[in-house]
């Protein structure tokens, strides 16, 4: 037998259903009922009561369930030991790009002088897309804007820092020497949308302004480039003050930020990660690394 054909069924009594249990396990029906199958056979026992409402463990199916569970728990302990004596691997994390372009790079340089040998793998993504990443275990972790529209049993939000809105303007802007904006004002301004902000509800800027919609004259997935056109037009765009505060545009003075006066622009940054995929020690040093480098930075 095999652990993905034990796993396969230790899912199908969880979810009481091959369908679902397929599903959120990117794996097609067929292959997946097949290998439980499989194991039937090469058991010679039932495993599963099978009916149109699902499917559910039978008598002798619920006793090797629970072997199952102890076999899994062990294999838990057999990691967590390695990894106790590790500090070397593999990092698997989904990120909001603002973060990405500001504060990783500074966590990365912390990691190689401490001379860690991490292999760190980023995939940039909106919040919804990482809480999918993270729920499914292709991510280990994920940094997201927190969220009442996102939400899952599996899932734990730990808040890292507290951030706030600001709009960016160039020197073409009407607002340019102002310390401040209204958010109606804001909203009049030609504004550069990034990928389906304003479109549906994916966390960040979308979650701040519920049912409201900017003036957008242009959208585009292109970080840097929406800065680029707010320096050299009359451009506007939403932006955070702390994850953005060292970047170049604004270290230069090529745009400036302005703080919406009238609005509750805050916003929460954590990390999320999930109940059913456990964090290695290597994910947990990772992240007590990324919780200095914010402390370091929100310090200066």
């Amino acid at each position: 037998m095999k652990l993905s054909q034990l796993k396969y069924f230790q899912e199908a009594c969880k979810y009481n259903s091959i369908s679902i249990a397929a599903e959120n396990n990117f794996i097609s029906q067929p292959s997946f009922s097949s290998a439980i199958t499989k194991l039937e056979k090469e058991l010679d026992v039932t495993l599963l009561n099978r009916n149109s409402r699902g499917v559910t463990p039978t008598e002798a199916g619920s006793a090797i369930l629970d072997k199952i569970n102890e076999i899994f728990f062990t294999i838990e302990e057999i990691n967590a030991i390695a990894y106790a004596h590790s500090i070397r691997g593999n990092v698997h994390l989904a990120t909001i790009p603002c973060l990405f372009d500001n504060i990783l790079p500074l966590v990365l340089k912390k990691t190689n002088a401490e001379k860690l040998d991490l292999k760190v793998s980023v995939h940039c993504a909106e919040s919804h897309e990482i809480y999918h990443q993270v729920l499914s275990g292709l991510a280990s972790f994920g940094i997201v804007f927190d969220s009442d529209e996102i939400q899952s049993p599996e899932i734990i939000f730990t808040p890292l820092f507290e951030d706030e809105y600001v709009l960016y303007v160039g020197p073409q802007s009407p607002y340019w020497n102002a310390d401040s904006i209204t958010i109606q004002e804001a909203f009049e301004q030609p504004y550069i949308a990034y990928r389906d902000e304003f479109i549906k509800n994916n966390g960040g800027v979308s979650d701040i302004f519920k049912g409201m919609t900017p003036n957008i004259a242009l959208r585009t997935d292109d970080l840097e480039s929406i800065k680029k056109m707010i320096h050299e037009d009359n451009y506007v765009a939403f932006y955070h003050r702390f994850m953005t505060h060292d970047d170049i545009y604004v270290k230069y003075g090529l745009v400036r930020p302005l703080t919406i006066s009238n609005y509750d622009v805050r916003t929460r940054v954590g990390y999320i990660e999930s109940s059913k995929y456990k964090t290695t020690n290597v994910d947990r040093l990772f992240i007590e690394m990324l919780k200095a480098v914010v402390t370091d930075t929100l310090g200066q």
